[in-house]
């Protein structure tokens, strides 16, 4: 009675998955796809970009703490991508665009479509960032540009659902789970 009621309940996961990409692909504002792809092409340049930030701050105020910190972020970035890039070596999932032709490539797109790299990247950096500078303004800006980044990719037709959804969560484990693991001896105050 329930899946005759909702026919989304009735759909496989895979038909869920490119139900849900279509809809987001099909009804985006065109005249922002253009904005999108740069959105997209953001994600290593503003996660170089907040370690910069924090390398240079560092060293401009003489704050060993803000340097441990540069450290753990780093190394939640070097995390991300060699999981990422492993996880998509092993799991070999063709892209939208590749299986649907309704679904238009607008991004650059590498070889296996799981999980979604920028994703991950996005979401570890945004939350490694929160949880070592607790900034609701910055919090709420590196939170954007991460959502942004997830939203681009399936807007773009280069991501299914699926694999943004695993890139958020797999980079927000990461950006939890690494900087509680380096145990870097920070000074008294």
């Amino acid at each position: 009675m329930l899946f005759a009621l909702c026919p989304m309940l009735n759909m496989t996961l895979s038909e869920l998955d490119i139900g849900i990409l279509r809809l987001i692909h099909q009804h985006r504002i065109v005249a922002f796809d253009q904005l999108l792809y740069i959105i997209s092409f953001t994600t290593s340049f503003i996660s170089i970009g907040i370690l910069l930030t924090i390398l240079i701050t560092s060293f401009k105020v003489r704050s060993k703490p803000l340097r441990i910190i540069f450290f753990k972020i780093l190394a939640v970035f070097i995390v991300a991508a060699t999981i990422s890039l492993t996880l998509k070596t092993l799991i070999v999932r063709d892209r939208p665009f590749k299986t649907y032709p309704d679904i238009e490539k607008l991004s650059e797109a590498g070889s296996s479509s799981f999980p979604s790299g920028h994703t991950i990247e996005a979401f570890a950096i945004a939350v490694a960032f929160s949880l070592l500078i607790p900034k609701r303004k910055y919090i709420i800006a590196v939170f954007i540009w991460a959502s942004l980044i997830a939203y681009s990719r399936m807007a773009l037709g280069v991501h299914y659902p699926s694999d943004v959804i695993s890139g958020m969560i797999i980079g927000s484990l990461i950006g939890w789970i690494v900087p509680l693991l380096i145990k870097i001896n920070q000074p008294v105050k």
